[in-house]
């Protein structure tokens, strides 16, 4: 990592002449201008273009921060295309700019056919700042070139500063890219570098410091639906030039930070809604359930460009928001009753897990509440009906920035682990001889899983509850009968939400004369799918969500019939999972327990064989038969 001692705001120097009278300004001295020619082919990528629909041959990438805190961004794109979707991609791009503080310039926007000729795309000038560039004609073999200049004539909307991050490799083959960043004094750069080690090459440029990587014929990278977010496999650089979080967290407290002084109707709404409270406990779960489940998500298509947080009287008269209004009302409604609350932004895990330096890269808000013994709750208003204590797997362990603290202070999340998320079955039925399993059964669950509950269920009626849950429980056991199904608990957000049914499997068992061979119709039951099933992977794969398991049965047998090879026991393990089963007798009765802790994480290319063999494993010991044998007297 390359560290920056620089003043936490550095005040820009004079404006350039071509900021003032909003011209272009001139990048290329820092990275000369490459030509088609240069990196047109040489050999037939042919078949490069059939494996993967496309080939970039050019991406270069340049971000400049000039002295007088103004930015200027080039791009010079160029990509031989094959796939439909890949051609699609191309038939007309759009350019987005404010023309009161900017300019996007065109200067090139080519189409090169398979025939050596080529053609100039179309550039068409529509209102509000928006440009259409319309490639024609496209089909396969054709290569496109677009390049590109955006500047900017006023600094960053926090202070004079610039961050970003660029990827040192793509999903598809890139034959060079190219990435070159430059800052002029009195601005400093520091950058870290993730999973590389390339550092780049720097010079010193009149007043700009100059850092450049320059990379050939780079490997795409395989992806599906279980490929981990980009951040946290591939190698990437990120950069900024602020050196603490100071101006971010000055930015984000005028947006979203509750006024000082607490409007009357939310000291009365405070005061109404915790009337009968008796605790602190009692009352943060009381007004956190308003803020979660009374107001809705959401905004009026009018107000979601909006930054700052929706004044409370429309709030309060539509009842809805988004994270960041939720989030600011419920900490007035705690700090009016004198419990230290603020908020934190944050960055969620579905963009990736790995912390970026300071800027201003967020997309969440929650609240934090910090009790007398220095101990926190974070809460989610906005995730939906979550059970009081928990926050949602998408928030965990992530790094999170508190607005209220002096100096912005930066702190990570806790993680939950699997238990934060946990479904738990209990059993308890009859085996027939004519190979039935009939139990009844009640479920508990934690976390996301009683989230997602509350969120299909908890507005409907008990006939509509009753009718979709039966639907959901039988889906996964083909010719289930659901009888009784029933919530006990889904709108208290004070409790783990449970259910229970009674549930016949009919002809679950196999019976061959004297033996019956049963299997337990586990909970979350694994079973081999195509993720795990292919020999290799060229990409990593993101293991499953922490979620526990643990399911119960206590069975009685059929008369004269009792368990062969028991009591059973097998375990596995590995840095992505847990699994734990059981099965005894007792008094002519199965007791069959088992617990299944999936632990999350990145599994990489080289330990894929490592969890499908512990996976192959689970679903083996899962789908293992019982023997039970008549006994002859």
């Amino acid at each position: 990592m390359n560290h920056s001692r620089a003043a936490t705001t550095v005040k820009p120097g004079r404006k350039l002449w071509r900021t003032r009278f909003k011209l272009p300004r001139k990048v290329l001295p820092f990275s000369p201008r490459i030509s088609i020619n240069e990196v047109r082919p040489t050999e037939s990528i042919d078949a490069e273009l059939q494996h993967w629909g496309e080939v970039i041959l050019l991406s270069d990438l340049v971000a400049v921060l000039h002295r007088d805190g103004t930015i200027t961004r080039r791009a010079h794109h160029i990509s031989s295309l094959y796939a439909n979707e890949a051609l699609a991609q191309w038939d007309e791009v759009f350019r987005f700019y404010d023309r009161q503080t900017a300019l996007h310039k065109i200067q090139t926007a080519k189409v090169y056919l398979p025939d050596g000729s080529q053609r100039k795309a179309r550039k068409v000038i529509q209102p509000y700042g928006q440009i259409a560039i319309q490639y024609y004609p496209l089909r396969p073999g054709v290569t496109v070139e677009l390049e590109e200049q955006h500047d900017f004539f006023t600094p960053d909307r926090i202070t004079a500063c610039m961050w970003g991050q660029e990827y040192l490799r793509y999903s598809l083959p890139c034959q060079r890219l190219r990435c070159t960043v430059a800052v002029s004094a009195p601005f400093r750069l520091q950058y870290q570098l993730h999973l590389t080690e390339q550092e780049p090459r720097t010079w010193k440029q009149g007043s700009y410091q100059i850092y450049q990587w320059d990379l050939h014929q780079l490997p795409g990278y395989e992806t599906d639906d279980g490929t981990p977010h980009p951040r946290d496999v591939l190698p990437w650089v990120d950069f900024t030039t602020l050196s603490d979080w100071e101006p971010i967290k000055q930015y984000y407290r005028q947006d979203l930070e509750p006024p000082a002084s607490i409007p009357t109707q939310i000291q009365k709404l405070s005061d109404d809604l915790t009337r009968e409270s008796e605790s602190t406990e009692q009352k943060i779960y009381t007004l956190y359930k308003y803020a979660s489940e009374d107001v809705r998500y959401g905004r009026h298509p009018s107000e979601l460009n909006l930054e700052k947080t929706r004044e409370v009287g429309s709030m309060l008269e539509d009842m809805r928001g988004d994270c960041k209004d939720k989030s600011a009302l419920l900490v007035s409604l705690l700090r009016h009753q004198g419990i230290e609350a603020e908020i934190a932004v944050l960055l969620t895990r579905i963009n990736g897990t790995v912390s970026f330096l300071p800027g201003a890269r967020f997309d969440h808000a929650i609240v934090c509440v910090t009790f007398e013994n220095g101990e926190r709750l974070w809460l989610d208003p906005a995730a939906g009906p979550m059970t009081f204590k928990d926050i949602p797997y998408n928030d965990q362990g992530m790094q999170a920035l508190l607005l209220k603290s002096a100096a912005g202070e930066l702190t990570r999340i806790p993680s939950g682990g699997a238990e934060s998320n946990h479904i738990n079955r209990k059993c308890q039925g009859t085996l027939s001889a004519d190979c039935s399993y009939r139990f009844t059964t009640n479920v508990s669950t934690t976390g996301d899983t009683a989230m997602e509950f509350r969120l299909r269920y908890v507005d409907r009626n008990e006939a509509y509850q009753s009718l979709t849950l039966e639907k959901e429980l039988a889906s996964s056991l083909t010719g289930a009968q659901i009888e009784a199904p029933q919530f006990l608990n889904l709108t208290d957000l004070s409790q783990p939400v449970s259910y229970s049914c009674q549930m016949t499997l009919d002809q679950w068992s196999r019976k061959i004369e004297d033996i019956i061979l049963f299997r337990v119709p586990w909970i979350g039951a694994m079973h081999t799918v195509a993720l795990v099933n292919v020999q290799k992977r060229n990409s990593a794969l993101q293991a499953p969500w922490p979620v526990r398991f643990t399911d119960y049965h206590k069975i009685e047998l059929p008369a004269g019939f009792q368990g062969y090879g028991l009591p059973y026991a097998q375990q596995y393990e590995c840095d992505w999972g847990r699994y734990h089963v059981s099965i005894s007798e007792e008094d002519s009765q199965l007791i069959c327990c088992r617990e299944v802790d999936h632990l999350g994480g990145i599994i990489r290319e080289d330990q894929y064989l490592e969890f499908k063999k512990y996976w192959e494993q689970c679903t083996r010991a899962d789908a293992l038969d019982v023997v039970l044998m008549k006994t002859h007297k």
